[in-house]
């Protein structure tokens, strides 16, 4: 219907919204009814639904998902590069890996390491004298 606005869709939903719904389904609701409660579409309940009676289950299945291009000590050497030069270049790394994946992928493993991004100053920062006489000479 055009007057109502878009919901969001099962893999969008959260545990305690899974839960909800199969709390409200368990107790007699309808489709329709758990819908307008948590503000999803009745496909998104019915499918959740579907999946607890079938299944016993309404959380995504392990291993569900796209298969790893990376495996634990490609992720160990790609985080040991950041580590031993903090201003070597995603490029650069995947150079050396000799991985086939995205330059994100590096992005994501040092992400995954709490490591922060290093970039090294353009210039020092002034001290106050210096600003000071950069000022003047305007």
């Amino acid at each position: 219907m055009p007057g109502k606005r878009a919901r969001r869709h099962l893999s969008q939903l959260g545990e305690f919204e899974r839960d909800l719904i199969i709390g409200m389904k368990t107790k007699g609701w309808s489709t329709r009814r758990v819908a307008d409660q948590v503000d999803r579409s009745e496909c998104a309940v019915r499918n959740c639904w579907v999946q607890w009676t079938r299944e016993g289950t309404h959380v995504r299945k392990t291993g569900s998902g796209a298969t790893r291009k990376t495996t634990r000590r490609d992720g160990r050497m790609i985080v040991w590069q950041a580590l031993v030069d903090p201003k070597v270049t995603r490029s650069t790394i995947l150079a050396d890996a000799g991985l086939a994946i995205v330059p994100q992928k590096i992005s994501r493993h040092i992400a995954e390491a709490n490591l922060k991004s290093k970039h090294p100053f353009r210039a020092l920062p002034l001290t106050p004298e210096h600003r000071q006489l950069r000022l003047q000479w305007c």
